[in-house]
Protein backbone atom coordinates (compact mmCIF):
# COMPACT_ATOMS: atom_id res chain seq x y z
CA UNK A 1 0.00 0.00 0.00
CA UNK A 2 3.06 2.61 0.99
CA UNK A 3 4.11 1.38 -2.87
CA UNK A 4 0.71 2.75 -4.33
CA UNK A 5 0.72 5.68 -2.31
CA UNK A 6 3.78 7.03 -2.85
CA UNK A 7 3.39 6.03 -6.85
CA UNK A 8 -0.14 8.81 -6.24
CA UNK A 9 1.60 11.14 -4.37
CA UNK A 10 4.77 11.85 -6.81
CA UNK A 11 2.36 11.53 -9.69
CA UNK A 12 3.31 8.90 -11.14
CA UNK A 13 0.47 7.25 -12.89
CA UNK A 14 2.21 5.04 -15.24
CA UNK A 15 3.56 3.19 -12.22
CA UNK A 16 0.68 3.01 -10.49
CA UNK A 17 -1.14 1.68 -12.93
CA UNK A 18 1.55 -1.10 -13.59
CA UNK A 19 1.66 -1.88 -10.04
CA UNK A 20 -2.32 -2.39 -10.04
CA UNK A 21 -1.88 -4.77 -13.10
CA UNK A 22 0.84 -6.46 -11.47
CA UNK A 23 -1.55 -7.26 -8.11
CA UNK A 24 -4.77 -8.06 -10.16
CA UNK A 25 -3.18 -10.31 -13.19
CA UNK A 26 -3.21 -7.77 -15.67
CA UNK A 27 -7.11 -6.98 -15.87
CA UNK A 28 -9.64 -6.38 -13.29
CA UNK A 29 -11.57 -9.02 -14.52
CA UNK A 30 -9.25 -11.29 -11.87
CA UNK A 31 -11.06 -9.48 -8.70
CA UNK A 32 -14.54 -9.97 -9.73
CA UNK A 33 -13.31 -14.23 -10.12
CA UNK A 34 -12.22 -14.20 -6.79
CA UNK A 35 -13.91 -16.14 -3.88
CA UNK A 36 -16.80 -14.51 -2.08
CA UNK A 37 -18.56 -14.27 1.00
CA UNK A 38 -21.97 -15.92 1.39
CA UNK A 39 -24.29 -14.38 4.26
CA UNK A 40 -22.84 -16.55 6.62
CA UNK A 41 -19.16 -15.08 6.11
CA UNK A 42 -18.45 -18.61 4.39
CA UNK A 43 -16.07 -18.32 1.41
CA UNK A 44 -17.46 -19.42 -1.66
CA UNK A 45 -15.44 -20.35 -4.49
CA UNK A 46 -17.77 -22.33 -6.65
CA UNK A 47 -18.69 -20.11 -9.65
CA UNK A 48 -22.43 -21.22 -9.51
CA UNK A 49 -22.58 -20.30 -6.14
CA UNK A 50 -20.83 -17.16 -6.61
CA UNK A 51 -23.26 -15.64 -9.26
CA UNK A 52 -26.16 -16.84 -7.45
CA UNK A 53 -24.63 -14.81 -4.48
CA UNK A 54 -23.89 -11.42 -6.88
CA UNK A 55 -27.06 -12.13 -8.10
CA UNK A 56 -29.22 -12.13 -4.35
CA UNK A 57 -26.74 -9.36 -3.84
CA UNK A 58 -27.77 -6.75 -6.58
CA UNK A 59 -31.36 -7.83 -6.28
CA UNK A 60 -31.60 -6.92 -2.67
CA UNK A 61 -30.05 -3.33 -3.49
CA UNK A 62 -33.10 -3.49 -6.77
CA UNK A 63 -35.43 -3.60 -4.14
CA UNK A 64 -34.74 -1.17 -1.95
CA UNK A 65 -35.92 -2.04 1.03
CA UNK A 66 -35.18 1.15 2.48
CA UNK A 67 -37.01 3.37 0.75
CA UNK A 68 -34.30 5.70 0.39
CA UNK A 69 -34.29 6.01 -3.55
CA UNK A 70 -37.96 6.95 -3.67
CA UNK A 71 -37.67 9.77 -0.93
CA UNK A 72 -34.56 12.57 -0.78
CA UNK A 73 -35.46 13.07 3.03
CA UNK A 74 -32.28 10.60 4.29
CA UNK A 75 -29.87 12.39 1.57
CA UNK A 76 -31.61 16.18 2.12
CA UNK A 77 -30.64 15.90 5.59
CA UNK A 78 -26.91 14.40 4.72
CA UNK A 79 -26.68 17.59 2.93
CA UNK A 80 -24.39 21.23 3.99
CA UNK A 81 -26.95 23.78 3.29
CA UNK A 82 -25.22 26.65 5.13
CA UNK A 83 -22.83 27.12 2.70
CA UNK A 84 -22.28 30.67 0.47
CA UNK A 85 -24.87 31.21 -2.18
CA UNK A 86 -22.49 33.65 -4.98
CA UNK A 87 -25.79 35.13 -6.75
CA UNK A 88 -23.65 36.73 -9.39
CA UNK A 89 -22.76 33.08 -10.30
CA UNK A 90 -26.54 32.24 -11.70
CA UNK A 91 -25.87 35.44 -14.15
CA UNK A 92 -24.91 34.52 -18.26
CA UNK A 93 -21.52 35.91 -19.42
CA UNK A 94 -21.61 37.82 -21.59
CA UNK A 95 -18.75 38.15 -24.57
CA UNK A 96 -18.11 41.83 -24.05
CA UNK A 97 -17.52 40.84 -20.34
CA UNK A 98 -15.00 38.24 -21.42
CA UNK A 99 -12.93 40.39 -23.81
CA UNK A 100 -12.95 43.26 -21.11
CA UNK A 101 -11.36 41.09 -18.79
CA UNK A 102 -8.81 39.86 -20.87
CA UNK A 103 -7.98 43.17 -21.99
CA UNK A 104 -7.34 44.39 -18.53
CA UNK A 105 -4.86 41.15 -18.14
CA UNK A 106 -1.18 42.08 -17.89
CA UNK A 107 0.24 41.21 -21.57
CA UNK A 108 3.57 39.14 -19.36
CA UNK A 109 0.79 37.33 -17.73
CA UNK A 110 0.55 33.35 -18.32
CA UNK A 111 -2.92 32.65 -19.09
CA UNK A 112 -2.81 29.12 -18.05
CA UNK A 113 -1.30 30.38 -14.74
CA UNK A 114 -5.13 31.49 -14.08
CA UNK A 115 -6.84 28.67 -15.50
CA UNK A 116 -7.40 30.22 -18.52
CA UNK A 117 -6.83 28.15 -21.93
CA UNK A 118 -4.14 30.10 -24.48
CA UNK A 119 -6.67 29.18 -27.38
CA UNK A 120 -9.68 31.10 -25.54
CA UNK A 121 -6.87 34.08 -25.02
CA UNK A 122 -5.91 34.15 -28.30
CA UNK A 123 -9.32 34.49 -29.85
CA UNK A 124 -10.59 37.30 -28.01
CA UNK A 125 -7.49 39.06 -29.24
CA UNK A 126 -8.38 38.03 -32.54
CA UNK A 127 -11.77 39.82 -31.82
CA UNK A 128 -12.30 43.01 -33.86
CA UNK A 129 -14.44 44.10 -30.35
CA UNK A 130 -10.52 44.87 -28.72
Amino acid sequence: MKLLYDQIVNNDSRKYWRTIKSYTGNTFRSISDGPVYDKNKNIIIEKNKKLEIWNNHFGELANDSTGNSRSSTKWESLLITDGNYFPECDTSIKWSDITMALSDTPNNKAPESVGMNCDLVKMVFSDNAL
